[in-house]
């Protein structure tokens, strides 16, 4: 079941790159983004509002860093979605395996064994400190929707469809799913499972956004699927190396 569970959660973030595409292009960017993180915010609320005041100032304060980067990364990828087909953006948002390393050793001075470099950090937090990053990503994109005159009622089923898949599936319950199967299921299995994202991408953008890449575009998206597949058991044993045993 907790298997099953994590495949649909891939399946919903695939998906949701057709719809977010579909979306933008009738409704400004930073609304849309404003508007999803102020519903998946709502949602993590009902489960972990109260858990907020455990975190304590500086958990507060790094949850608020953690959603400044997280809005930063997700505020690129929808723009880059909006100029590349959903197939192309699915397979390079999965070279985030591949840099995860990279700033490891930059950032912490962490250093891996070679096969990790295309590897991949599984990080499931806790449900206040993920409440705190999405209170986060609504508080900024709010403010630039703003500044930029975007913010206005959400219309149509085509937006409002997208905004109820990314905020409540694709956000918040796909991280409430995280934390209960991470419980159940090893690390090395999940990472595999996560990988499946770029593939349901692209089963998606073909089947749904007649996304025609060609045999060199696919070809790349195969080659940096492989990567994914193969390195991502080595990472998740190397994250477990780290933590503390019982």
């Amino acid at each position: 079941m907790p298997l099953l569970a994590l495949i649909a959660v891939t399946a919903v973030w695939g998906v949701t790159f057709v719809q977010v595409k579909d979306a933008v292009d009738v409704y400004p960017l930073f609304a849309f983004l404003a508007v999803r993180h102020a519903i998946a915010t709502g949602a993590l609320a009902v489960a972990g509002g109260r858990r907020v005041l455990t975190l304590g100032r500086s958990g507060f304060a790094a949850g608020a860093v953690l959603g400044g980067l997280l809005g930063l990364g997700i505020g690129l990828q929808t723009a880059g979605l909006e100029r590349t087909t959903v197939s192309s953006t699915g397979f390079i948002t999965g070279l985030y395996v591949v840099l995860t390393p990279l700033f490891g050793l930059l950032l912490f001075r962490t250093t891996v064994g070679l096969e990790v470099w295309a590897g991949v950090v599984l990080s499931v937090v806790a449900v206040a400190l993920t409440l705190v990053q999405m209170g986060a990503c609504f508080a900024g994109f709010l403010v630039i929707a703003l500044a930029l005159g975007q913010l206005e009622v959400p219309h149509g089923r085509t937006v409002w469809g997208a905004l109820i898949v990314t905020g409540v599936f694709a956000s918040a319950l796909a991280y409430l799913i995280q934390v209960w199967a991470q419980r159940r299921i090893s690390a090395a299995r999940i990472a595999i499972v996560f990988s499946l994202e770029t593939v349901f991408a692209g089963i998606f953008g073909y089947w749904l956004a007649g996304d025609r890449l060609g045999w060199l575009g696919w070809g790349g998206c195969v080659v940096i699927l492989a990567g994914i597949v193969l390195a991502e058991p080595t990472a998740a044993r190397f994250l477990r190396s780290l933590l503390p045993s019982d």
